[in-house]
């Protein structure tokens, strides 16, 4: 079962949507066997940017069909890789959270297809919540699984738990090494905070399976705080007065100052770093700027104040407005606020300049805040073939080169 260690590696996407996460794969080094995705305005999305002639997947590799049906569609394929997030409202703060008793509890699908293909390499992708005490004992058993994909439910009446215990009793050797990690894409230099958690699965004949470690961040908060209000830097960058440090945050800068920093570590990129470099949005974009356009209407009300100018977005989630601690609205430091374009909430996420999102954008704001940050998922596929495959070579872009990140301030940014 030893992958071809002189083949591109070859992946299949689950719950692709629209194309974060393929992305991010494609620019580690994976070519894309398939991109399964049900919701047909993310199937669009995926089509729409296969036909652009970019390079990035067959547009034939975009199959819209629920991942419970896929099966079928996938047999024959020998991927080297599965990745996807299942939906994730059954375990998200934001839905019902029902868990295991959720319709759209789609982890059985994505592990049948581990258990049909056994691939070198697993990569699922969920939100915090899924980690919450009283989803815990169900997150355990997801990864007794994919430990031990072989011992199956015996049918649809033998419950979870019970499946679970046979699954841990067994004393059959395992057949996955199993790697849990939460990671915020700010910590990898993505203009915003996203928390994820991520269960990396490697097959136990990998090479490095028994040694993984983990993805080390590259940016911090501390970092760009003491650019911010210890140096200043940040403030001359952009080509304002310096700033003093907010009362809440004083303590903090003062123990930067007293202890100081990791010198690995870069500062978190902040909405006005993303934003420096790019046009004021507009009724009328240029073609240069897809999606751009302006949207009138942005107002604070409870639980819903906007993304500080001068910090990373608040996690850009699945809806346009009224979405508590995740609204896609910049707040500027006079008090104002507008929301953030379609482009700009893309490239937050980390999908290229010229990735289009044609449709409405209620439902394209879906397709967006449902997707995986692109720099977070080219960091861990890099990670992943490095230490599994030494000596390949990967094509990792830092995210400042495809986001189009700031080099000089730009005017037409609100101070």
């Amino acid at each position: 079962m030893t992958s071809q260690q002189n083949t591109t590696p070859r992946a299949i996407e689950l719950f692709a949507g629209g194309g974060g996460l393929a992305l991010g794969l494609g620019q580690a080094g994976f070519d894309h066997l398939a991109l399964i995705e049900w919701w047909a305005p993310a199937a669009h999305v995926l089509r729409h940017n296969a036909e652009l002639g970019h390079g990035l997947w067959p547009k034939d590799a975009v199959h819209q069909v629920d991942v419970r049906a896929a099966g079928p569609l996938l047999a024959g394929m020998k991927p080297d890789l599965i990745a996807g997030g299942p939906p994730c409202q059954p375990f998200s703060l934001a839905g019902v959270h029902a868990g295991d008793n959720d319709d759209r509890n789609m982890f059985p699908a994505a592990l049948d297809l581990v258990r049909a293909h056994r691939p070198a390499m697993v990569i699922f992708e969920n939100v915090p919540g899924l980690t919450r005490p009283g989803f815990a004992p169900y997150l355990d058993y997801v990864k007794a699984q994919l430990r031990r994909p072989a011992i199956e439910r015996r049918d649809d009446d033998e419950l979870w738990n019970e499946h679970n215990q046979r699954i841990l009793a067994s004393h059959e050797p395992e057949e996955y090494r199993v790697y849990q990690h939460e990671i915020d894409a700010a910590d990898l230099g993505v203009p915003q905070v996203r928390r994820r958690v991520f269960l990396l699965a490697l097959r136990a004949d990998q090479p490095g399976a028994d040694t993984w470690a983990s993805v080390e961040p590259t940016h911090s908060r501390d970092t760009l705080w003491h650019e911010q209000y210890v140096t200043g830097s940040y403030w001359d960058r952009h080509g304002l007065a310096r700033r003093h440090a907010p009362a809440r945050i004083a303590a903090q800068v003062k123990r930067i100052r007293k202890v100081g920093l990791d010198p690995e570590r870069k500062p978190w990129v902040t909405l006005r770093d993303l934003l420096a470099d790019i046009p004021a949005p507009s009724d009328t974009p240029p073609e240069s700027w897809p999606n751009h356009v302006f949207i009138p209407g942005a107002r604070t009300y409870a639980k819903h104040t906007g993304s500080p100018i001068d910090l990373p977005s608040k996690t850009i989630k699945a809806g346009v407005h009224g979405v508590s601690g995740g609204e896609a609205m910049i707040r500027h430091l006079n008090g104002s606020v507008r929301y953030l374009t379609i482009r700009e909430a893309a490239l937050a996420q980390g999908f290229p300049r010229n990735y289009e999102f044609p449709g409405y954008r209620s439902r394209v704001m879906g397709v967006i805040g449902n997707a995986v940050a692109v720099h977070v998922a080219a960091t861990i596929g890099e990670a992943l073939l490095t230490h599994t495959r030494p000596g390949s070579t990967t094509q990792t872009q830092p995210v400042k080169s495809y986001n189009g990140l700031p080099s000089s301030s730009n005017p037409a940014v609100p101070k």
